[in-house]
């Protein structure tokens, strides 16, 4: 994934989390063409300088400090002035040219929403329109959200049962529909990870609001403290009393506590073979004996099955261990609790004081952003194709998916000559990795079909039935799939790869890449830009999620996107010794006073940076080749100079302590400023673009740096 370290979703509370950028039956999707223009409304200034600090969106010199020595402090001579000027946001942990983009697309989504806003009482039912419309006007009605109260959670809060396994079974396949998230323990449907032909049931543990660092490192009892306070605050707006809320929320904290202690590591998480456990279902049902499996299934719609896959055992036996410890009460009150955390942003907008507390004692700050970027983050989260079919149809042209496309093509082209000729692995594992490369799907801008959500009933005053319905579309949608053909849909992931979201992707289950519309944009991509800067960017974003389908995750999956080995051992093990220096150098660079990357964690990453730099790189050298005339200096700098310097534009960032202290240890992707210039130190030509040599600060031993791919 092409995308900097983000704040902890659930540490946030969905409130907050939304508006920082996150991640049944119905009718065929529709067949996409790109939507009809709209009229389009008055721009701001083209190249966002109103929003990055008086300096240009994309590659400027205007951000480099021409004092400062690219030999020894690369970070300073390609963008001092802008980290001079940049201030993080009042409502925000980091700024960044990611978090900026952002920002400029939330405007532009702004102002379709508005427009949305007051067009959909008139336009017809199930449209994007009246849908994106009709749901933006229910969330901003905050006079009737406060009225309401809690009022519209009362009947789902006396629901819960769970005085039998048979009885809490009901429930947690309730909430799996009307929440459309795994709690507690939970049953989902998705491919096989070992046959991409197939649907396959799972059993998984539901999410830590906190991740298990903040649950059980004595540094981080401030974090506890002020997560209990939350809870309490939250269950006391609910309708308890101050002092059982109080209790409600110790009683919760400990057990994510014990959970915490049995969660997967953050590298674990990451290997599909450790992650998901295949078993027979009596198995499945011995570990949680307190939960009727059987029940569960069937109250979902899915029929008997012989075997099942299981994510994160040990938590969903530690689970099980509690639900027969503690009481029908604790449980019903934990599972009350989880309620009110999941739908609290819909409700009325008390509940957003103690989730800004939170967020103030635990990253520094405490501003909420504007109640229409919180909206529309919900919308972008929850009818993210249709709003995406809107947005493009105003801000995303047919020259720019060309363009895209065209890059796409000829940085595979590299990569595929490089597989071709490379030397280190066995004739067998190189014919699979260019079956692998030759299967891989790059997708730029939308999709071919669009998710049809014109069957789900959207209306202007009804906030919360409008989430719970449009949850309950999509667990359906996803639980029908069970025993029918597979089918992808494309650029759905939200926060991550909706034609709306600032970022790439590349998903080894299907391997495929997509590359949304709304990065196709300054600072990634400007058609008026020379080919340096776009091959700096966007030529090293394809290379990047390119190298991920063989990174130390990525080459896990074979071809079809099943989890197989198809690597001879000496060729894994020569990999695992190159990649390891990527993680000693992570490793060696500090981020604060004694916090350093987690090399182990972000090796995918940080291999994924060298390769897509060095592949975009060598592709710049062959277009210059065939196009001399692009090779002419511009503003002084030669086109190596310029691509890399595009680079660490790129990625220069300000982030607060508290956010660092958090993401650093848990989050593959490394800090901002190690991205800036570590990737670079890989390649022979950053050293000949800036005359570094041994003895200078940028430079890297030859025997530490890494040539896999």
């Amino acid at each position: 994934m092409f995308s900097v370290s983000r704040p902890n979703r659930a540490l946030l509370g969905a409130v907050l989390a939304s508006a920082l950028g996150l991640s049944s039956c119905s009718r065929a999707p529709e067949q996409a063409a790109a939507p009809a223009a709209s009229a389009p409304a008055p721009q701001p200034p083209a190249d966002g300088r109103d929003i990055n600090f008086g300096l240009p969106m994309g590659f400027s010199v205007e951000k480099m400090d021409p004092t400062a020595d690219p030999k020894k402090d690369l970070v300073r001579y390609a963008a001092g002035k802008w980290i001079d000027a940049a201030v993080i946001p009042a409502d925000a942990v980091r700024v960044s040219t990611f978090d900026l983009l952002a920002r400029q697309v939330q405007r532009q989504l702004g102002a379709i929403l508005a427009e949305a806003g007051k067009g959909s009482a008139t336009a017809a039912t199930g449209t994007p329109l009246q849908q994106v419309g009709d749901f933006y006007a229910s969330g901003m009605d905050v006079a009737a959200l406060t009225q309401l109260g809690v009022a519209p959670i009362k009947a789902e809060m006396d629901a819960i049962a769970v005085d039998s396994p048979t009885a809490l079974a009901s429930t947690l396949s309730h909430f799996i529909q009307i929440l459309n998230e795994p709690v507690l323990a939970a049953v989902l449907v998705s491919t096989d990870p070992k046959d991409r032909t197939r649907y396959a049931v799972y059993a998984a543990d539901g999410e830590l609001p906190m991740g298990p660092d903040n649950y059980l490192k004595a540094e981080a009892a401030p974090v506890r403290d002020a997560y209990r306070a939350m809870v309490a605050a939250k269950l006391a707006i609910a309708g308890y009393e101050k002092a059982e809320a109080a209790r409600i929320a110790a009683k919760v904290l400990e057990i994510e506590t014990r959970v915490a202690r049995k969660k997967l590591t953050p590298v674990q998480h990451r290997d599909p073979n450790i992650r998901f456990v295949r078993m027979p279902f009596a198995k499945a049902q011995a570990l949680l004996s307190n939960v009727d499996l059987p029940a569960y299934l069937q109250a979902l719609g899915l029929p008997p099955q012989d075997e099942i896959i299981v994510s994160e055992v040990d938590a969903l036996r530690e689970r099980n261990a509690m639900l027969k410890e503690y009481s029908a009460s604790d449980t019903r009150d934990y599972l009350r609790w989880e309620l009110v955390k999941h739908t609290s942003p819909y409700l009325t907008p008390a509940f957003q004081e103690p989730t800004a507390a939170f967020a103030k004692a635990v990253y520094g700050y405490g501003e909420l952003p504007a109640r229409e970027k919180l909206i529309g983050a919900d919308i972008a989260a929850r009818l993210g194709h249709p709003l995406s079919q809107l947005y493009i149809a105003r801000h995303f042209s047919p020259e720019t998916r060309k363009a895209a496309d065209d890059l796409v093509a000829r940085v595979k082209a590299t990569f595929r000559a490089r597989l071709a000729a490379n030397t280190w692995l066995s004739a067998g594992t190189r014919r699979q990795a260019l079956e692998k490369l030759d299967a891989l799907k790059i997708s730029v801008g939308y999709p071919n079909r669009w998710i049809d959500y014109s069957g789900v009933e959207i209306r202007r005053n009804d906030y919360l039935g409008n989430v719970l319905r449009l949850n309950a579309f999509s667990a359906r949608r996803e639980l029908a799939r069970f025993g029918k053909p597979v089918m992808t849909d494309e650029f759905a992931q939200p926060g991550s790869t909706q034609p709306i979201d600032i970022n790439a992707a590349y998903a080894p289950g299907t391997n495929g890449i997509e590359i949304p519309a709304a990065f196709l944009q300054p600072p990634f991509y400007d058609s008026k830009a020379d080919a340096a800067v776009n091959y700096g960017a966007l030529g090293a974003v394809i290379g990047h999620e390119i190298t991920h389908g063989f990174d130390s995750t990525g080459r896990l999956y074979d071809a079809t996107g099943n989890v197989r080995n198809w690597w001879t051992e000496a060729d894994g093990r020569n990999f695992v010794a190159e990649a390891q220096k990527l993680v000693a150098q992570g490793n060696a660079w500090e981020v604060l006073p004694g916090l350093h990357v987690n090399g182990a964690l972000a090796v995918g990453e940080n291999l994924a940076d060298v390769g897509g730099l060095s592949l975009a790189y060598e592709t710049l050298t062959a277009h210059l080749r065939d196009h001399p005339d692009a090779a002419r200096a511009a503003d002084g700098m030669t086109p190596p100079q310029r691509f890399f310097l595009t680079w660490a534009q790129v990625w220069a960032d300000k982030a607060k302590e508290g956010f660092l202290k958090q993401v650093t240890p848990t989050d593959p992707h490394p800090p901002g400023l190690y991205r800036m210039v570590s990737p670079s130190q890989h390649e022979k030509g950053f050293y000949e673009a800036f005359g570094i040599k041994a003895g200078d600060p940028m430079w890297l031993p030859e025997r530490d740096r890494v040539a896999i791919w």
